[in-house]
């Protein structure tokens, strides 16, 4: 049997294009620079993320992010702030669950280090879309929150650039010298190395890589980034 809607209570009902869809989730990989510059490894963390505020437009993502620190340090409290006010899309990362357990507990740690990182040395990062044909814009910036280290903010630059406190060094290969990728901001900023360690993994997983471009002088700008096949398989994953 159906039933019809009161002809006097059908303007109540919102059209489809009004009602609010469910919040989207991706799940995908982050990969993070090394301090041991010159051998060019680097650390990948599985993460997951849920759109809390606004069209993040999760559906276009790459399902590979490379993310880089900041050359600028900032206030969390001015971070937040910025965020308020210019209102971006938001979303929340977390660390992806693996189905080894033991996998599943190295993620979390070095999600949490990097966490902290970010927090102990008031800092952001960034991870550029690298798909211009589907994302225009500059990126994500990524961000602490004060009460928890199990999670981290993204602010979504979907067409538009990064804020001018994401900042990084490009030296023009025309002028001789060499190229400085973004993630050479990693060994300049003061007092960040240390800590990064210990983002090293806590057993033996591939969670730790040698990158295949070589070191940050061989790897492309921010602009060109490269890509590659991961074992882990999220939940759902962004686009490719």
């Amino acid at each position: 049997m159906v039933f019809r809607t009161p002809t006097h209570l059908e303007s109540l009902v919102p059209s489809p294009a009004e009602q609010v869809p469910q919040s989207r989730t991706w799940s995908g990989l982050f990969t993070l620079a090394s301090p041991d510059a010159g051998r060019g490894t680097y650390q990948d963390i599985y993460v997951t993320a849920a759109e809390t505020d606004g069209d993040s437009r999760m559906d276009l993502w790459p399902g590979h992010l490379y993310v880089y620190l900041s050359q600028r340090r900032a206030g969390l409290q001015d971070i937040v702030s910025w965020v308020a006010h210019h209102s971006p899309p938001v979303c929340t990362f977390m660390p992806d669950n693996h189905p080894d357990p033991a996998y599943t507990t190295a993620n979390h740690g070095n999600f949490l280090s990097f966490s902290q990182l970010l927090l102990d040395n008031q800092m952001v990062a960034f991870a550029p879309w690298n798909v211009p044909d589907r994302l225009p814009g500059a990126g994500i910036m990524i961000y602490p929150t004060p009460t928890s280290g199990s999670v981290l903010v993204g602010a979504m630059f979907l067409s538009g650039p990064f804020p001018n406190f994401i900042t990084f060094s490009q030296q023009s290969s025309a002028s001789g010298s060499s190229i400085q990728s973004p993630q050479t901001a990693l060994y300049q900023t003061g007092g960040a190395s240390s800590t990064f360690r210990t983002l090293e993994p806590t057993l033996s997983s591939p969670s730790q890589r040698h990158h295949p471009y070589g070191g940050p002088a061989e790897q492309s700008l921010a602009a060109s980034y490269p890509t590659s096949s991961t074992p882990w398989q999220g939940s759902n994953r962004g686009g490719r």
